[in-house]
């Protein structure tokens, strides 16, 4: 289990340099479109989980009334 792990931790950061390395080889165009829609999807799913909180704070209010 150990090396599981150690391995499985070894390799993610060896996907992080390449995607790094990637990265620094987009123009900065495609890398300013390319946060843009990472920002957009992180707020849409930020939205979602803030309703859906919401939603629930509000069954337990009317339930405890």
């Amino acid at each position: 289990m150990l090396f599981k792990f150690i391995f499985k931790r070894q390799k993610k950061k060896l996907e992080q340099k390449f995607e790094i390395n990637d990265w620094m080889n987009l123009s900065k165009e495609e890398r300013l479109e390319i946060d843009s829609k990472e920002k957009n999807e992180l707020m849409k799913k930020k939205k979602a989980l803030l309703k859906s909180i919401r939603g629930e704070y509000l069954k337990l209010k009317k339930k405890n009334n």
